[in-house]
């Protein structure tokens, strides 16, 4: 492409800059990799779960004898509880797991690196970040099927044993929004068939609070013609709440935006194979640092987010970005410049193959 093109793209793209802190909302991948519980008490909360689930569930499979005349619904019922409970208690397991390789890299990057924090925080990649292809479907496939086999139970209780219309009610709400989940599933299964893997690369390693963020993205193979778009960096707290209390206690995995860049593209754009977008992007001088393994503090880390509107499924995705303190020694990137820019404002964009 040549420079008036080159001209005629950047001019199609506006800026837009926000500081308020908004929640996002539909966000369901943990990103801290910190659990809240030592690593012992995780593998032991969950072995909890995984050994009543697994009783409840053998004895659903008649593995166990008991009375049937204590056993006050099917057998399959017990069977699908059972199993539940044992799919939440792997779940804690494999959170576990991601805590534990999470210490075992920080202890041994202190003591590979130990003037590289950045390295210690997370299993960084230092050319570029890559999402998996197939691993948000997965995940989303696996939480609408553990859902239908939750909500089998009570759909059970509700139309087949003859339940009150109040539990009627409520499980038709709740079936609804299982619905929802489905094709949420569905939807992401489509975006993993269709696109193929993207990647960003990283001009620098680490990006320093104040300096140029500067990001080259390579499309999916899938992305052709764009009607607009937008292209943002925000940086994201993330925590749990927790809701009710006793057998009713809840957490619920909240994320929420402190500062986000935005490059918009308001015009069609045709994108080629092989081609490389470049975006540039300012940070705050006062930017706090990607924290993704702490155990003290709320997890804060920084995002790149693609949203393309294209013909049929839309392609949407998100790639991690490093963004730590001006202590780390650049050591990946000595000859690039750490002056702060003193115009947070002017952010720049190209398009090249």
């Amino acid at each position: 492409m040549g420079i008036a093109g080159l001209r005629e793209h950047m001019n199609s793209m506006r800026l837009e800059i926000s500081t308020q802190r908004q929640r996002l909302l539909g966000r369901t991948e943990r990103r801290g990799s910190q659990t809240g519980f030592p690593t012992w008490g995780a593998f032991a909360f969950g072995g909890i779960f995984v050994a009543v689930g697994t009783a409840i569930m053998l004895v659903g499979l008649r593995v166990i004898p008991v009375d049937p005349k204590g056993v006050h619904a099917p057998w399959w019922v017990l069977t699908v509880m059972g199993s539940v409970f044992a799919l939440a208690g792997l779940a804690v397991w494999g959170m576990a797991v991601r805590q534990w390789r999470s210490e075992q890299r920080r202890r041994e990057t202190e003591q590979r690196n130990p003037g590289e924090p950045a390295l210690a925080d997370y299993g960084w990649d230092i050319t570029g970040f890559t999402p998996s292809r197939w691993s948000r479907a997965a995940k989303a496939l696996a939480g609408a099927g553990g859902l239908t086999l939750f909500l089998s139970i009570f759909n059970y209780w509700a139309f087949f044993a003859k339940g009150p219309w109040m539990v009627k009610a409520i499980v038709f709400l709740f079936d609804l929004i299982l619905l929802a989940v489905w094709w949420e599933a569905v939807v992401r299964l489509g975006r993993a068939l269709k696109f193929g893997g993207s990647r960003i690369e990283f001009a620098r390693f680490p990006y320093r609070p104040g300096e140029p963020v500067v990001l080259r993205w390579h499309p999916a193979d899938g992305i052709v013609q764009a009607r607009k778009g937008s292209f943002a960096l925000r940086g994201v707290e993330e925590w749990f709440e927790h809701r009710g209390s006793g057998k009713n206690r809840s957490a619920h995995l909240v994320q929420e935006e402190f500062w986000r860049a935005t490059w918009q593209l308001d015009e069609p754009r045709l994108f080629t194979r092989g081609e490389i977008v470049e975006l540039r992007f300012e940070l705050p001088d006062d930017a706090p640092s990607t924290r993704l393994s702490t155990d003290k503090d709320k997890p804060v880390f920084w995002e790149f987010e693609v949203n393309l509107d294209l013909p049929g499924l839309d392609f949407e995705e998100t790639y991690l970005v490093p963004v730590y303190g001006p202590q780390l020694l650049n050591r990946f990137n000595p000859t690039v410049s750490s002056t702060p820019l003193a115009k947070p404002r002017q952010l720049s964009v190209s398009w090249g193959g």
